[in-house]
């Protein structure tokens, strides 16, 4: 198969210095190509037998993280090791390994299958792959060849962002809703159309997503009872025009006053309550901006995402949480099914948007995330920590070729990144024996801490987010 990048869209640039979020910036793609990772499409192909021998998973060559039913000829299969089977959407959402969802951005893309195939290979016994395409931001035909590819995905969600509408309650850029967007995404044209909200789930259809998104319309704290009647009316509408086999999520998209704030928190969490016929929810929440990467540390935000997380445990729901990078999964300890992340900072979080003044000809920073202390730093604190006690490098097949290529290559950083959240993920579910879920972060939070006390770190380095957590826990 033709790999292809997808055409950048706002919010999707890889920022490693700051919590970008533009979503009208438009880069050159030729800035994509990187010699050292592009060698991952041209290595050969090879395939390992599903477990129950009823296809075939690819792990090397331009089809890697593909299923396929018969090797093709001339190929490689590797016996020694086998895949587990790929879950069914149903038995993702309601099963008892947590739900680890890669989001498909502008840069990079064509790279993520092959990291999940992966991880599928190696820790599909402990966590189950889904994968998020924006629909605003690419030609529908793009997203249904990443979906084919990426077939190790057991569930395929196609986000309508239809939160772009709301730039009255959202911290967004100037114009949220941009040429492209509205040729790729015509329904955000036409939200006062009779038949908006079938044109917002025919979208979706059209890729071939098979957990169906309401439209996810911002809540508007200032409004909330209002605003609250709103979607919920519009979310019964859209059951209403289910077909068979469907499944659909409450999509919700809120300002993190409503987790903050006491009084907002519980009016949200009691109207989730009654909305019963619901039993998957899919929740983006906007939070302050910080440097990309950076998780929050607002205590008042942690405890609100802990009570909608257990909220959704207690009454046996599934609660996805897109866009949230590591602190989605902390969220994993309070109840949460599934997290999202993708390679840029506007993935890993979705903060407010703050006007930055351009800085012409700066580098982009080396980053890169550090596991044992969950949390990402500069290639020169790498190079520093790894020579101190104790120190685990990473095990994952992508650190020797990132670490022996001049330049730094950031597609084998991001890379790296995206399979290090999935072995930390199915660490969770490894752990659980002993107490469940919480006291598997927990432990792993407060190692990490332990770990990361007097580290000679530069003061951008310092993981600030762990004590934190771990009084949290």
């Amino acid at each position: 198969m033709a790999h292809e990048e997808p055409d950048l869209m706002p919010g999707d640039d890889l920022e490693w210095l700051e919590g970008e979020n533009s979503l009208t910036e438009v880069v050159d793609e030729e800035q994509l190509q990187d010699e050292a990772a592009n060698a991952w499409l041209a290595a050969e192909e090879e395939y390992v037998p599903i477990d129950n021998g009823e296809g075939y998973l690819a792990v090397g060559g331009a089809d890697a993280g593909s299923v396929v039913a018969a090797l093709p000829a001339g190929s490689t299969v590797r016996e020694v090791s086998s895949a587990p089977v790929v879950a069914s959407r149903d038995d993702a959402l309601s099963g008892d390994r947590p739900v680890y969802l890669v989001h498909h951005g502008a840069r990079h893309a064509n790279f993520l299958p092959i990291v999940m195939g992966d991880l599928h290979h190696k820790k599909g016994r402990s966590l189950t792959l889904g994968a998020i395409v924006n629909l605003p931001s690419a030609k529908a035909g793009k997203f249904t060849s990443f979906f084919r590819q990426a077939s190790v995905a057991a569930l395929r969600i196609a986000d309508p962002q239809c939160y772009r509408l709301d730039d009255k309650i959202l911290r967004l850029p100037p114009s949220p809703i941009g040429k492209r967007a509205l040729e790729y995404a015509p329904y955000l044209a036409s939200n006062d159309s009779p038949d908006w909200l079938r044109q917002v789930l025919d979208a979706q259809r059209a890729v071939s997503a098979n957990l169906l998104l309401t439209p996810g319309r911002a809540l508007n704290p200032d409004d909330p009872q209002k605003s609250l009647d709103s979607a919920f009316q519009q979310a019964d509408q859209v059951l209403a025009l289910t077909e068979r086999g469907e499944r659909v999520a409450l999509n919700l998209t809120i300002p993190s006053r409503w987790l903050a704030s006491g009084a907002l928190r519980n009016r949200l969490l009691d109207e989730i309550l009654d909305q019963d016929q619901f039993d998957v929810l899919y929740v983006r929440i906007q939070w302050a901006p910080s440097k990309a990467f950076t998780p929050t540390v607002d205590a008042d935000l942690l405890m609100g995402i802990r009570r909608l997380a257990n909220l959704c445990v207690d009454e046996g729901r599934s609660l996805l949480l897109p866009q949230s990078g590591i602190t989605g999964w902390l969220a994993l300890a309070h109840g949460a099914t599934g997290f999202g992340l993708g390679v840029s900072g506007s993935e890993q979080a979705f903060t407010e948007h703050a006007f930055r003044r351009s800085q012409p000809g700066r580098q982009q920073a080396q980053r890169y995330f550090e596991r044992q202390m969950l949390h990402t730093v500069d290639r020169s604190a790498h190079d520093v920590i790894q020579n101190v006690g104790g120190y685990m490098n990473c095990d994952c097949a992508y650190c020797p070729a990132l670490f022996d290529s001049q330049p730094w290559s950031h597609p084998l950083a991001a890379l790296h990144h995206v399979y290090a959240m999935g072995v930390l993920t199915a660490r969770v579910h490894e752990d659980s024996g002993r107490g469940g879920r919480h006291s598997a972060v927990r432990r792993i939070v407060a190692g990490a801490r332990r770990w990361s006390s007097g580290l000679p770190l530069g003061s951008d380095d310092v993981p600030r987010h762990l004590p934190v957590w771990d009084q949290a826990l």
